[in-house]
């Protein structure tokens, strides 16, 4: 911009000049021109249009470059704001969700008043391909955790159970994992089999009903959750959603797959149950 204004200035004086040429013609000009007014005439003609013409030219380029900048500044202060609503919506969802975790979790502690649970996150998720594991930031020395007590979300979804209790942390074993199984019920009927991790079904992110009698009903859409038989695990915990029904290779006997309730490839904190009345 400084360059321009210098360029512009120079426009200036040499339109100045013309017009002072200009200027002493007329004043030395008394009768008929004499041959060096006609000259000089000859010489300022062009030398004034030259000089209009660079003033104009570089009016317009000035009053571009001054627009520019307002164009600029306005274009910083439209992203600033941009960059504080994008801000402000992304603290807004933060906000918006822990309130629908709270509420969640609040439901959950009025269906089950007898739950005394301490929360973990997860720290770590298992490297191994055979296994479907991961670490909370809980463990012996810094809460009340032990092993075989039951994971889920504030939802109620059994998300696995701990396997290893280590002084700072815990290591649960995921409903999908092939050692998981936990004695289940189909909500609808009350019909009961087992809730079990396989090997092929866990790479698609899917566990198995199996053991179902010959009598039972089940359905796609039927929601499986944990019987509570035995005091292994509290009654109602949600497993999943039954979406399919197959035969075993032998063809004698069915299983369904179950969709896991929990969202195991997003969960972040989670809910260790380490007291539960047992069912009858």
């Amino acid at each position: 911009m400084k360059r321009f204004l210098k360029l512009r200035t120079l426009g200036f004086l040499f339109l100045a000049v013309a017009i002072a040429l200009t200027t002493i013609i007329s004043l030395n000009t008394s009768g008929s021109p004499g041959p060096v007014t006609n000259l000089l005439t000859a010489l300022s003609k062009p030398l004034v249009s030259a000089a209009t013409s660079v003033v104009r030219t570089f009016e317009s380029v000035y009053g571009y470059m001054y627009e520019y900048d307002k164009v600029v500044a306005e274009n910083q202060r439209l992203k600033a704001e941009l960059a504080k609503l994008q801000q402000d919506y992304r603290e807004y969802t933060e906000v918006a969700k822990e309130n629908a975790r709270l509420r969640e979790l609040f439901n959950l502690s009025q269906r089950h008043a007898d739950f005394k649970y301490d929360t973990a996150s997860i720290i770590a998720w298992g490297a191994s391909n055979w296994s479907y594991t991961f670490t909370i930031s809980k463990g012996s020395s810094n809460s009340d955790v032990k092993a075989g007590d039951p994971v889920i979300t504030e939802t109620g979804a059994l998300v696995g159970v701990i396997k290893e209790v280590g002084p700072m942390s815990s290591t649960c074993v995921t409903v999908l994992d092939t050692t998981f199984s936990a004695g289940a019920v189909i909500e609808r009927n009350s019909d009961v089999a087992v809730a079990a991790g396989d090997f092929t079904l866990m790479r698609q992110g899917l566990l198995k009903l199996d053991y179902l009698t010959d009598s039972a009903q089940v359905v796609p859409g039927d929601t499986v959750t944990t019987s509570g038989k035995g005091g292994v695990l509290p009654a109602g915990l949600v497993i999943g959603t039954v979406s399919e029904i197959r035969t075993h290779e032998s063809g004698i006997r069915r299983y369904a797959i179950i969709d896991p309730a929990a969202d195991l490839d997003n969960v972040v904190d989670v809910f260790v149950i380490t007291s539960f009345e047992i069912a009858e």
